[in-house]
């Protein structure tokens, strides 16, 4: 019979889960895969190698994997790394998806367009009526680019940023609950200044929540800056029931 090319450090797990693929000696087994699958995240993953979501993939992709091992074939970590090069896939659509739609974004900058030309026109903010019939937009798209999914605040997309997308609205109402985990991953992942924004914008880790002026005093940049880049955060924190992290 040919010879076993299996690891040592995987024999006793895998010998476990060939005679009883219990849920225990599952989790057994993919914990023994832990560096393999870390590799795979990092090597397949690129930008995306931090998200919860590949992760979570990368373990059901390992399991599936298990059954076609054959230890006569080859060593586990390069099976299990073959396999696990469908994470690039993986990695690229979660990418796509996240990223803004494109037609959510012209409509948003024809809604920041318009509410910059009736403002200065009326004097006040324009009504969703209003602005329905300056854009061509129904009411219902415009409160869908106002509000977004609202996963942690409202806000609304008012006047052209510093940078040239649009801003946010500082009436931003915090919902009350504690920072959910898409939050938390949305703010683990933006840059120190981006950071220091959501915190203090929505109100986050017990920070008492500012109004985008108030931040600006305090990083010595315009406001529209603040402005924009909280639009971007709030960008990404709508991707959440796309992710179906609801």
């Amino acid at each position: 019979m040919p010879s076993s090319r299996l690891e040592p450090d995987f024999q006793e797990p895998f010998t476990a889960w060939q005679q009883d693929p219990s849920k225990e000696n599952t989790t057994t087994m993919v914990t023994a895969l832990d560096p393999v699958l870390r590799s795979a995240v990092r090597t397949y993953a690129g930008p995306s190698a931090s998200s919860p979501t590949i992760k979570s993939h990368a373990k059901r992709l390992a399991i599936d994997a298990l059954g076609s091992y054959d230890p006569a074939k080859g060593p586990m970590r390069s099976h299990m790394m073959s396999r696990l090069q469908r994470l690039r896939r993986v990695s690229a659509r979660q990418r796509q998806i996240i990223s803004m739609p494109e037609q959510v974004g012209l409509d948003q900058m024809l809604m920041t367009r318009a509410t910059t030309e009736l403002e200065d026109r009326l004097n006040r903010a324009p009504s969703d009526e209003e602005l329905s019939n300056h854009t061509g937009l129904s009411a219902k798209r415009i409160q869908y680019i106002r509000t977004g999914m609202r996963p942690m605040a409202t806000g609304t997309i008012t006047r052209m940023g510093a940078e040239g997308t649009g801003g946010y609205d500082p009436s931003v109402q915090q919902l009350g609950e504690e920072p959910d985990s898409w939050a938390e991953l949305v703010y683990s992942d933006l840059e120190p200044t981006n950071q220091f924004i959501m915190e203090r914008v929505l109100g986050m880790h017990a920070h008492q929540q500012m109004r985008p002026g108030e931040v600006a005093r305090l990083l010595k940049i315009s406001p529209a800056a603040v402005s924009h880049r909280m639009a971007q955060i709030q960008q990404k924190l709508d991707r959440r029931e796309e992710l179906a992290m609801v």
